[in-house]
């Protein structure tokens, strides 16, 4: 980024000499008319900058600079690193407790407010019996959310609730080497990378497959498809059912689909619910690919470049389970 500023700082330089001197009127002329066109110029991108670098936060399903923002605003951790209040033993004792673990979908990325949360909405309809616990952790898979539970102080909880989503098999794949190999950064310009408004207009403009959203997703499915890939994932799945049981929790899934082609995802979505039906948890199962698909793709997601889960898919996913396990 630093040589291009130089050599916009150097033109100027050069028009503001051009504009003062005084042996050549027409030189003298055609830079000062040049100077107010670039000084408007100037103006404008430094406008633009500031707008983009300071005020501008939108979430983004890549690592944007203005996604960057919007975790600033919007993203704030705990002490033990998850988007929830600061929770002591005190609070849920003599509650019955729901330990939410998942990934991003389940932290809340794309909604601004936590309160919008399908695990939050859930909570209010429960009431103050009830403590609903937040360890979605972005970017986690079934082995990562398998520790964060193991390593939560509450280690009895009456309820976990478990949010699935098709990109857990990442670990499985990597396991043995399979990997999608993309990196929608890798070829980013400097411009782009170092300036808030130019990186703003590179992710804008750029191509599907430069964000590379229909690749990896069509990657994951891939990886279902792999036999070896999906018994080193169902025994993930399986050692987490293990811990649940173990712990004396009673459990709940949510499996979620693409949330951009949601039907496209039920060959496999069905395919992990078969590993929970094949150990006696089928009726604990909620997949959300009818709900998604039911819902516009505008309501159902989080913004246009972000293909979380929104505020209002949370309502109903919050809807599905406690019609489905609470007001019985």
């Amino acid at each position: 980024m630093l040589p291009y500023i130089i050599i916009f700082l150097a033109l100027g330089a050069l028009l503001v000499i051009g504009a003062l001197q005084k042996r050549n009127r027409p030189v003298k002329a055609i830079s000062a008319n040049l100077l107010i066109t670039y000084t408007m110029i100037a103006l404008i991108l430094i406008g633009a900058e500031l707008f983009f670098r300071f005020v501008y936060a939108e979430t983004d399903g890549l690592p944007t600079l203005a996604s960057r923002n919007w975790l600033d605003r919007y993203y704030h951790l705990n002490t033990l690193g998850y988007r929830d209040r600061e929770w002591t033993q005190a609070e849920w004792e003599g509650k019955t407790t729901i330990l939410a673990v998942g990934d991003s979908f389940t932290a809340g990325w794309g909604i601004p407010d936590p309160a919008d949360r399908y695990t939050d909405q859930l909570a209010a309809r429960l009431g103050e019996d009830y403590a609903v616990i937040n360890i979605g952790e972005a970017g986690t898979t079934t082995v990562s959310q398998l520790e964060n539970l193991r390593e939560y102080p509450l280690q009895n909880p009456d309820i976990v609730l478990w949010q699935y989503y098709l990109n857990d098999i990442d670990d499985a794949a990597l396991s043995i080497g399979l990997d999608p190999g993309l990196n929608p950064m890798a070829n980013m310009p400097a411009w782009a990378a170092d300036s808030y408004f130019g990186n703003f207009l590179y992710w804008r403009f750029a191509s599907p497959q430069t964000r590379g959203s229909d690749t990896y997703i069509n990657w994951l499915f891939s990886m279902y498809d792999n036999s070896t890939v999906w018994d080193i994932h169902a025994g993930e799945i399986n050692a987490m059912i293990d811990h649940i049981e173990s712990s004396g929790a009673d459990m709940i899934v949510l499996i979620f689909p693409d949330m951009l082609q949601p039907f496209n995802s039920i060959p496999y979505v069905d395919r992990v619910a078969d590993v929970f039906e094949a150990r006696g948890f089928g009726g604990q199962v909620i997949k959300l690919f009818d709900a998604a698909e039911s819902m516009p793709l505008n309501a159902r997601v989080a913004s246009p470049r972000d293909a979380h889960p929104s505020a209002d898919f949370s309502t109903v996913v919050a809807d599905l389970i406690y019609a489905g396990f609470f007001s019985r």
